[in-house]
């Protein structure tokens, strides 16, 4: 697997929304972020910092499994985070 993803542990309220870490061989490359309601709100890449709203309605698009399956990127945000890399970073 290229990315993995793990849902950032830190106390929230019910309306808060939820975080994930993203990880490319050891390395944390981005932040994304989904309400309650499962819409997809937010992706920051770490190394460089920019931020935009993904092109993926509902964070189910972007991100698979949970419960008793691992998380991990859909290949559709796979590519679309491969593209974004390559074009904020040097």
């Amino acid at each position: 697997m290229k990315y993995t993803v793990q849902l950032i542990a830190t106390p929230r309220k019910g309306f808060d929304p939820y975080g994930y870490l993203i990880s490319h061989e050891g390395v944390d490359v981005a932040r994304f972020w989904h309400n309650y309601r499962g819409e997809c709100e937010q992706l920051t890449l770490i190394a460089s910092g920019h931020t935009e709203d993904p092109p993926f309605g509902m964070c189910s698009a972007f991100i698979a499994g949970g419960g008793p399956e691992p998380h991990a990127l859909t290949d559709a945000a796979a590519t679309y985070l491969d593209t974004l890399i390559s074009k904020h970073t040097g």
